[in-house]
């Protein structure tokens, strides 16, 4: 169908699920809402208390939020999302914009629209961290349960690999994504990496640099926070870890049987967040990222990173200038880089310069124009 000179075209947003606190890929989404404020936003689960951060979006959410309880068990309904995505109708849609580490990339969109997809992720349980999602849960080692998820999973991978090829363009988060993409995904072109957006504070200096260590992260097992844990023990390293979800008791568990110096702050204000930056010795980012703009954000305090060497933001944290990178994350590791980084001396000046590069209005700018171009390109394809 052909489109006017002047058709300012209607955009959507689809994201996997609206479920958790404010984190990465949910401080995307904000800045493409500065873009697209008409958008509404798509989604499989809506859980309007745990995410607070979506209430200026229209959020418009599967049939399956309706069941309250099932809004934050989207690891056991993971079967269902196929289904759910596919159901959504965009066809009066121009441009739907997904952004996602699962499912979102496989809605289904006619030949005159444009489906950009921003790839945070290969879904990570499909893939490279497939065995430990499987062994993440006690149900999940039962034998008749391990042998049931192994055949699901198989299902989703398939379907996972049809979808990869729905996007017109896809877009990865980082140069990492971009080679697991090329490793998952055999044949599948993506375009040029844009980085994440960071917001940079009003006001970057504190009282003074105390002794602890700072995670910011959700609490899950991927992300390693019980090495963390295991290191600060055995060194005596005050930690302190901002963020929820479901590892918490077994991390809280841990930390007491080991007697660890770990203080668990949970959901902070942001002003208490930018106190607790302002004062951090340093970030520990033990997991591996799909980015990590918390790594940013820290920097953008003058404060240095220890972060996973196969994060994405790890490509813009130069080694011993903007922070330091953890080779693996095991507690003998995080206790070693941790040691390296009590004998190092960083320029606090020079760490804040890193995240000018990928401010929120830079981010806006570059993937502004990725989508137009995309755009004006699949119109004259269906206009020829």
């Amino acid at each position: 169908m052909k489109k006017s000179a002047n058709h300012q075209p209607s955009v959507a947003l689809v994201y996997d699920r609206v479920n958790t606190p404010h984190g990465g890929a949910e401080k995307v989404l904000l800045a493409l809402h500065q873009l697209y404020p008409e958008a509404p936003l798509y989604t499989s689960l809506y859980d309007p208390e745990r995410a607070s951060w979506a209430k200026n979006f229209q959020v418009i959410a599967s049939p399956l939020n309706k069941f309250k309880p099932l809004r934050n068990l989207h690891r056991w309904l993971a079967m269902l999302m196929p289904i759910v995505f596919e159901s959504f109708n965009l066809k009066k849609y121009d441009i739907v914009i997904s952004v996602t580490s699962a499912e979102a990339k496989g809605v289904l969109t006619q030949p005159d629209q444009l489906h950009f997809c921003y790839l945070l992720t290969p879904p990570r349980y499909l893939y490279h961290e497939r065995q430990h999602s499987l062994e993440s849960h006690w149900l999940l080692r039962l034998p008749i349960s391990k042998q049931l998820a192994t055949t699901f999973l198989k299902y989703l991978r398939w379907w996972d690999q049809a979808a990869i090829y729905r996007p017109d363009a896809i877009v990865p988060i980082s140069q990492r994504v971009a080679k697991r993409a090329g490793e998952f995904y055999q044949g599948v072109s993506v375009n040029e990496v844009i980085y994440p957006p960071v917001d940079l504070p009003k006001q970057q200096t504190g009282q003074g640099k105390k002794d602890y260590l700072l995670i910011i992260s959700r609490l899950v097992s991927h992300k390693h926070l019980d090495q963390a844990i295991r290191a600060c023990a055995e060194l005596g390293k005050q930690l302190i870890i901002v963020g929820e979800g479901p590892e918490k008791q077994r991390l809280q568990a841990l930390t007491k049987r080991l007697q660890a110096p770990v203080k668990f702050a949970g959901r902070t204000s942001q002003e208490e967040l930018t106190k607790l930056y302002q004062n951090c010795q340093a970030v520990l980012m033990p997991g591996e990222e799909d980015f990590g703009i918390v790594a940013l954000e820290a920097n953008s305090f003058g404060k240095p990173a220890i972060i996973n060497h196969n994060s994405g933001a790890a490509e813009l944290i130069g080694p011993e200038i903007h922070g330091l990178h953890l080779v693996s994350p095991s507690a003998a590791n995080i206790a070693k880089t941790i040691k390296q980084l009590e004998g190092k001396k960083f320029s606090a000046s020079k760490i804040m310069e890193n995240p000018l590069k990928y401010t929120t209005a830079r981010f806006l700018n570059v993937f502004d124009k990725a989508v137009q171009q995309a755009w004006q390109a699949k119109q004259k394809a269906n206009n020829e």
